[in-house]
């Protein structure tokens, strides 16, 4: 049976991991140019004291790594911009839309430009920005259009095959994965699949999820078995999320 509790508790970590992007324009977390300071959430490290925020950071990706080694691609689907917004373009409602084209440019577009905003707004706040470009600053212009045109390529173009070949860290997971690692296992010993194609079609990176949902390439989100179980019913699904 899925756990019914995963996927809002993976909705709210989203909704955290945007808000916290979203503080950075904001200026709560930056690095003030200026005055040389790094400035997180009203405290602030300057040169002698920057290695503590540093060190909190360190810790944090190898508490991602260590998670990575435990539960798979956690990071992906719980926190990934490219994840939220293949669960938003490639949901079974959007495929079958023919409007499906447009909705992929809107969103591309939106979080192209927040993603670059996020990025040069952690060194110049968004005040800065515009006289800058209005002045004619080329760097600032050349750099905030190269990362627009960049997250337009990976989100229109690439999509779910960077996150298959070209993120590094599925190249990280693929490493770490171990027999010890969490994965989605399919198993019908009862032969009770009706080949609804429900859990292929649900699914943000496309797989083929009876026989890829225990590939790297799964980011473990749990969505194929809650389509599974609205086939079958809860207590009947074929997909369950298997830590060993």
């Amino acid at each position: 049976m899925p756990n019914s509790k995963y996927t809002p508790r993976r909705r709210v970590i989203q909704a955290i991991s945007v808000l916290f992007l979203l503080s950075i324009p904001l200026r709560f977390v930056c690095f003030d140019l200026e005055n040389e300071i790094l400035r997180i959430f009203g405290k602030d490290f300057g040169l002698a004291t920057m290695f503590y925020p540093l060190f909190a950071i360190v810790g944090l990706l190898l508490y991602v790594l260590y998670l990575s080694m435990k539960k798979g691609r956690i990071f992906c689907s719980h926190m990934c911009p490219m994840h939220m917004f293949l669960e938003t373009v490639n949901s079974p409602k959007s495929k079958a839309s023919e409007t499906r084209p447009i909705k992929v440019w809107l969103w591309a577009t939106f979080w192209s430009v927040f993603l670059t905003e996020v990025i040069l707004s952690f060194f110049q706040p968004l005040g800065n920005q515009l006289r800058l470009i209005s002045s004619g600053n080329m760097p600032i212009i050349g750099i905030g259009a190269a990362l627009i045109a960049g997250f337009m390529g990976l989100f229109v173009h690439y999509q779910e095959h960077f996150c298959k070949k070209g993120c590094p860290y599925a190249l990280i997971q693929m490493l770490l994965q171990s027999d010890r690692t969490r994965t989605m296992k399919f198993a019908n010993p009862e032969k009770t699949c009706t080949n609804c194609r429900g859990c292929d079609d649900i699914c943000p990176f496309n797989l083929r999820t009876r026989f890829e949902s225990k590939s790297t390439d799964c980011s473990n989100c749990n969505l194929c078995a809650e389509a599974c179980a609205d086939e079958l019913g809860p207590e009947n699904t074929l997909f369950h999320l298997t830590d060993p």
